[in-house]
């Protein structure tokens, strides 16, 4: 496959090298959209030697699309990793074409587990058992390293990222923490082994009489996509390991120490790393392109974490990316080539490294530079201190959980069936809604206010006095509850002869002048109450209210929902008439499904949205979206592990409207 590609490549001919300026922000989306056109079925990415493709090409497509994905939120990418996985598993979670005779074969298992947790189907899980089975009695060495193969019976740097990037997924994904001290020692052992005193390693480590090179034990040369494994692998291992994991210190100084290293042999006139890594000048050495988008992506997410310092290591990714960009060239036909790539097994010597065929387009430079490209557009697009990279809460309402978000990341979750609104209180305790009542956690996540109630609650407010106010949805009522828990004020909004459901009262709020505002989603309206029950104010929302607010020049924003097929944000003047929207129309893609909650930041004038993915929504879209009053869309989360539909949210220390959501 590989050498019938380069002969295309090379018929069609190359036309455009691309111009960093013109391309930065979305070059990772566009190199795989390209890729997904080229080979549209997953099968046809293999090796040229066989047409296996459980193996290490697709398994690490798929790992980077996924990443593609998580950050445009675009789920054409996640269809096209299940549809590879779909093609290889069957209802009993048989796995076609697996053979655990070499730690390359085991990376696919990633993919499986992916979609396992989107879909909680049973032959998911029961495939990534067999691939986690067969990595049970896969063969060691005596230090108790897996060898890369049984053809290959040495520890290669490539086949640990191969083996324990699955195993890192799977041990969280399946609820098996014991299985991080494997890949501790295994991380630790390629270290020992292949280590050097720079931070960087050498591609293999031989026992005694199975080396190609003189002397057997670590071989002498560090190979540029060779070391790039182990740096994808140190770029995600702590997405999956727990911080108070043994080792996890460890494993921390070892990614510091390999990003000290790299940083220590960038060629400074392309801004890549070259063929043999730690020699970036020495004669006949040239830049590869599959490693430096593997060590651009390493590093990017190492000062995203926190791991090293933006200060010192963002200039040289940014010159990186630049370079990586030059290695990208776009045809004829459209379809963009990459150039100066690598994709061998282990040499003897400096001069067999650097003698190898600069290769054109192989499926793992695709894979990386969609992995370094993507993570540096992505912080580009949400900066450091811009609104979704900041501390900020969440309600996941099918998954029944709140959780505190980090850089896009979830840090914290807690139990909360059918959630729908939360707040951050001045002293830092989280008030939220539980299905069928209002809890509030303090900082060591002990309950300070707890009710109960026989009706769905969906809407809870902090009061100035103390008190928590509580819209009680299949009740009809809004009550106002002392911090004991005693009801002190109750107010049924229920119409003569009317009846309340479950689509009664979404989300409301008791106002600065006393009176009520209430989203009635079912009713397809939203109403202000005054304090005896009666109707002040009201304005027909045709797609169902769910959540409201009142801004201080007493304008009144409302989500609207998807009853009418057209989900939009709403802005309403004191008389009730429209003077603003927000809907599909405005933006491109059509990427709002259902309007449940929102912050409107008035500093900004810019408004963060929750897009609910439920009611058998069949294309998902970003989960939240932060928007400007003049419709652009500044941020977006897309699609994460850890979340299945966000229904609101709220973000500390943001200046906000007189009520939030």
């Amino acid at each position: 496959m590989k050498k019938l590609l380069l002969t295309i490549l090379v018929v069609l001919g190359f036309t455009t090298v691309l111009n960093a300026q013109n391309t930065a922000g979305n070059m990772s989306k566009a190199m795989a959209d390209c890729f997904i056109d080229r080979f549209p079925d997953p099968d046809m990415i293999h090796s040229y030697k066989s047409s296996n493709t459980i193996s290490w090409q697709p398994g690490y497509v798929m790992f980077a699309l996924e990443h593609v994905w998580r950050n445009t939120g675009d789920i054409r990418y996640y269809n096209y990793i299940k549809r590879y996985i779909d093609q290889h598993v069957d209802e009993e979670g048989n796995i076609r074409q697996f053979t655990p005779d070499a730690l390359d074969h085991f990376i696919p298992g990633y993919a499986c587990l992916l979609i396992y947790e989107q879909t909680g189907e049973a032959k998911y899980a029961k495939a990534a058992e067999k691939f986690r089975e067969a990595l049970r009695t896969y063969p060691r060495t005596e230090e108790g390293m897996f060898i890369h193969g049984v053809r290959m019976p040495q520890v290669w740097i490539d086949g640990v990222y191969m083996g324990q990037m699955f195993l890192l997924r799977y041990a969280k994904t399946m609820g098996h923490p014991e299985d991080y001290a494997e890949v501790v020692k295994q991380i630790k052992g390629v270290v020992k082994l292949c280590g050097r005193e720079d931070g960087l390693l050498v591609h293999a480590w031989a026992p005694k009489g199975t080396g190609r090179w003189p002397g057997d034990g670590a071989s002498p040369e560090v190979w540029s996509e060779g070391l790039g494994w182990i740096a994808v692998l140190l770029a995600d291992w702590s997405d999956w390991m727990p911080a108070d994991t043994p080792g996890y210190d460890e494993i921390l100084e070892i990614t510091k120490n390999l990003c000290k290293g790299l940083k220590g042999c960038q060629d400074s006139r392309t801004g890549l790393w070259s063929q043999v890594v730690d020699k970036p000048y020495a004669e006949g050495n040239w830049n590869e392109t599959s490693g430096s988008g593997m060590f651009t992506y390493l590093l990017q997410r190492a000062i995203d974490k926190g791991f090293i310092p933006a200060e010192e290591y963002q200039s040289v990714i940014d010159k990186a990316y630049d370079g990586l960009l030059s290695k990208c060239i776009r045809n004829t036909d459209g379809y963009y080539n990459l150039i100066d790539c690598s994709s061998i097994g282990i040499k003897r010597n400096y001069q067999e490294y650097i003698s190898q065929p600069r290769e054109i387009s192989t499926f793992c430079s695709f894979a990386s530079f969609m992995l370094g490209t993507g993570a540096v557009e992505w912080r580009r697009a949400h900066p450091a201190g811009s609104v979704l990279s900041s501390p900020f809460y969440c309600c996941d309402y099918s998954q029944g959980k709140v959780m505190r978000m980090e850089d896009g990341k979830v840090v914290w979750k807690h139990d909360a069936p059918l959630t729908n609104d939360l707040w951050v209180l001045d002293n830092g305790n989280i008030l939220f809604t539980t299905g069928k009542g209002v809890l509030e956690l303090d900082a060591q996540m002990d309950t300070v206010f707890h009710y109960e109630s026989q009706s769905s609650i969906f809407a809870c407010q902090r009061l100035a006095n103390g008190n928590t106010f509580i819209g009680e949805c299949s009740g009809g009522r809004l009550i106002e509850v002392s911090p004991k828990g005693k009801i002190v004020k109750s107010l049924s909004i229920v119409p003569e002869g009317g009846k309340a459901d479950d689509g009664y009262i979404r989300n409301a709020r008791k106002l600065a002048n006393g009176n009520y505002l209430v989203a009635h989603y079912s009713g397809r309206k939203v109403v202000e109450y005054d304090r005896r029950g009666r109707i002040v104010w009201e304005a027909p929302v045709s797609g169902g209210a769910h959540s409201v607010a009142r801004t201080a020049e007493g304008h009144t924003i409302v989500a609207a929902t998807d009853k009418d097929k057209n989900p939009m944000i709403i802005e309403f003047d004191k008389k009730g008439e429209i003077v603003w929207t927000l809907s599909n129309s405005d933006l491109k893609g059509e990427p709002l499904k259902f309007m449940s909650g929102f912050q409107y930041l008035p500093e900004s004038d810019s408004f963060v949205l929750t897009n609910w993915q439920g009611h058998k929504i069949r294309q998902k879209g970003p989960h939240i979206l932060h928007v400007s009053r003049d419709k652009k869309i500044l941020e977006s989360l897309g699609d994460n592990p850890d979340i299945v539909t966000i229904s609101s949210i709220f973000i500390p220390g943001k200046k906000s409207s007189e009520v939030v959501h």
